[in-house]
């Protein structure tokens, strides 16, 4: 029977919160929940990433640590993506439980609003953004061919994320 760690992980900085409740195997290795990080949040896996956490600092060898070896209940993890940007997200452990479930995990459960796009100028970049976007008085062409015309920073869709996530699971 396989202990299932459910995860909240919140993008740091931002005005809005932006985050994901998910579910995983806490027996995967620190690459592969990078790899559940970039489905759960649309990114690409442009950019170079790293964890931290406050036993051991950063962790170098990521494909021979487990989740369940850097985070217990009630404690975080530290996950940094792109480090020009420097997107932070902090992991909580917010419940431990057991599934005899092959298949079903990563799983995400729930969360908030749409994450910044590759590249987007950090927190700083992506807030002066938003905040163009919403100024109905001028436009601003580059803003709009960088998200894109439909951009909503409200958006949030589960089962697009699900759907990410199922060429994760084993």
């Amino acid at each position: 029977m396989a202990k299932i760690f459910e995860i909240k992980a919140s993008l740091q900085g931002v005005k809005s919160e932006i985050s994901r409740t998910f579910q995983v195997d806490s027996s995967i290795n620190l690459q592969v929940l990078h790899e559940v990080f970039q489905a759960l949040f649309g990114w690409e896996n442009f950019h170079l990433h790293f964890y931290q956490d406050f036993k051991s600092q950063d962790i170098k060898k990521e494909d021979q640590v487990k989740l369940l070896d850097v985070i217990a209940k009630g404690e975080d993890l530290t996950y940094v993506y792109d480090y020009g940007d420097s997107w932070t997200i902090k992991c909580s452990l917010i419940r431990i439980f057991d599934d005899s479930a092959t298949g079903k995990y990563p799983l995400c459960i729930g969360g908030l609003r749409k994450a910044p796009p590759e590249d987007s100028g950090g927190v700083t970049g992506y807030e002066m953004s938003l905040e163009l976007m919403g100024n109905t008085k001028k436009d601003y062409p580059l803003i709009s061919e960088w998200y894109g015309k439909d951009y909503d920073p409200e958006y949030f869709n589960l089962d697009e994320i699900n759907k990410a996530l199922t060429q994760l699971r084993g």
